[in-house]
C-alpha cells in the first residue's frame, strides 16, 4: 500500500506547526478505511487535501429546482433536487456537493446511478472547512492519477461563484471510471459533536477566534476576550508536552489556541513566555 502526504499525518502530531488539524478519532477512522483488504474494501491510496487546487476549464451546468445538476443521460430522479451535481466536460465528469446536510447514502446512490463505484463520507468540521474536500482515496496510484480536485468558485458557469450550492469544491474523474474511490468532505457539526477536522489555530479566518492575537498573552488577559467571542468552555494543555491540565494560574502564557468543537477552545500554555 502506498499513502500520499504522510507528512500531513506527521504534522498532525505537532499542532503548533501543522497547517490543519484532524482529531485522533478521525485519523483512526480514516486509517481503518485505508488498511482494510479485499476486492470490495475501502481504497488504499489516500490523498489529503493540500491548499493548492487543480485548475480546470469551465463547464456548463443545468439549474434544477434551485440546485445545480448536470443532465448527462435520461436517468431516474433527475427531476428531483440532487445532493450532488454531475457536470459533463468532454470525457470527464466534474462532481460537486450541493446539499451539505444530505445523508451520505444519497451521495452514494447518485454515484451508483451514474455507474461509478464512488462512496462519500461526511465528517464534522469547523466552520471554515465546511463543504471542503478533506481527503479522497483510491486502491492504487493508477486510479488515484485519474482523479483531480476542483476548487470552490473555480470555472463555474455564468454568474455562479463559491457562495452558490452548485459551485463548491469537487472532484474530476473520467465518465467511464472503473476504479473504487472514497471521498471525505466536511459538513457542519451537530450540537455537541466534536470536529474531526479543524484549523491548526483558532485564530485562523473563519474560526471562533479569527484575527485575535493569543501568543504570549496571559490566560487572565485572554479569558474575557475569548468568552466575548461566544466560547462556553476553555480547556488547557501544556505546550511542551501536550498533556491536558485541569487548571492553570492566570499569569501563565498562551502559545496557541485551537477549537475542537463549537463553543470549546483549548489553550496551549506555559509558565514562561514563548520566544
Amino acid at each position: 500500500m502506498k499513502t500520499h502526504d504522510i507528512d500531513a499525518a506527521v504534522r498532525g502530531l505537532n499542532p503548533h506547526r501543522a497547517t490543519d488539524q484532524v482529531s485522533d478519532d478521525a485519523w483512526a477512522e480514516l486509517s481503518e478505511a485505508v488498511t482494510r483488504t479485499g476486492t470490495d474494501t475501502a481504497p488504499t491510496v489516500v490523498r489529503h487535501m493540500p491548499r493548492r487546487r487543480l485548475v480546470l476549464a469551465a463547464a456548463c451546468t443545468l439549474l434544477i429546482a434551485g440546485v445545480v445538476g448536470a443532465t448527462l443521460v435520461n436517468r431516474p430522479h433527475q427531476d428531483q433536487p440532487q445532493a450532488l451535481s454531475f457536470t459533463e466536460r468532454g470525457d470527464k465528469l466534474i462532481v460537486r456537493v450541493v446539499d451539505l446536510n444530505a445523508d451520505p447514502k444519497r451521495y452514494n446512490e447518485e454515484f451508483k446511478r451514474m455507474g461509478l463505484n464512488v462512496t462519500v463520507k461526511s465528517l464534522a468540521v469547523s466552520p471554515p472547512w465546511v463543504g471542503q474536500m478533506i481527503t479522497f482515496s483510491a486502491r492504487d496510484d493508477e486510479e488515484m492519477g485519474q482523479i483531480g480536485r476542483v476548487e470552490a468558485g473555480e470555472d463555474c458557469n455564468g454568474t455562479l461563484n463559491a457562495s452558490d450550492p452548485g459551485c463548491q469544491e469537487g472532484v474530476e474523474l473520467p465518465k467511464n471510471y472503473k476504479g473504487h474511490t472514497e471521498i471525505v468532505f466536511g459538513r457542519p457539526a451537530k450540537p455537541g459533536e466534536m470536529y474531526y477536522h479543524f484549523s491548526s489555530t483558532a485564530t485562523d479566518k473563519g474560526e471562533v477566534l479569527a484575527g485575535l492575537t493569543v501568543r504570549n498573552k496571559t490566560v487572565a488577559e485572554l479569558l474575557p476576550v475569548i468568552k466575548a467571542r461566544g466560547v462556553r468552555e476553555v480547556e488547557y494543555t501544556g505546550s511542551a508536552d501536550n498533556k491536558p491540565l485541569k487548571s492553570v494560574p492566570g499569569n501563565w502564557y498562551v502559545d496557541n489556541a485551537m477549537s475542537p468543537a463549537d463553543g470549546l477552545v483549548t489553550l496551549y500554555v506555559s509558565p514562561t513566555p514563548f520566544r
